[in-house]
């Protein structure tokens, strides 16, 4: 897929970047095309080889796209409680559907582990974090707001359909 300078991407399924110019490097006496990208909520530049876009690249969701996922959670999170998706596939397929049944998989099962008095393991809490930072991300970015308002905006939005129903 060919991407524009200035435009908004998906990198390596977690970042929101901005895309760059293409520059040629040389690494070993090897001369690559690499394209720039400037990550949305740190300072820093991020070069990839421009052959390995297609794998490590999805363009952003749209709004509607987005607001047509967060209208699935509902759904999502009472099928997603016996769910055993694997969270690594489900990042790197990009696939919000996925991604928020890993988190919905997660939940439950930090809620059996608070009923027996156990904590969620460390695993489980970084995937269901990461999972979390997804979804707010590209939500935030799109709806102009901050990651950390993407959870209230989220059950907004899923309050605001339950009431239409």
């Amino acid at each position: 897929m060919n991407y524009k300078i200035g435009e908004y991407v998906i990198y390596n399924g977690l970042e929101v970047c901005k895309i760059g110019e293409n520059v040629i490097r040389e690494f070993d006496g090897e001369k690559l095309e690499y394209m720039t990208l400037y990550p949305t909520d740190i300072n820093t530049t991020i070069y990839i080889p421009a052959e390995k876009c297609g794998s490590l690249l999805r363009p952003m969701l749209s709004r509607e796209e987005l607001l047509r996922i967060i209208d699935m959670i509902p759904d999502i999170s009472e099928q997603g409680r016996d769910s055993n998706i694997d969270f690594a596939e489900a990042v790197k397929s990009g696939d919000h559907k996925s991604i928020l049944a890993v988190m919905s998989s997660i939940y439950a099962r930090g809620q059996k582990r608070a009923k027996d008095g156990k904590t969620l393991f460390k695993t489980d809490r970084r995937n269901f974090d990461i999972a979390k930072k997804i979804i707010h991300n590209e939500i935030a970015y799109s709806f102009g707001i901050k990651p950390s308002d993407a959870e209230k905006f989220i059950s907004d939005r899923i309050e605001e359909k339950k009431m239409k129903k």
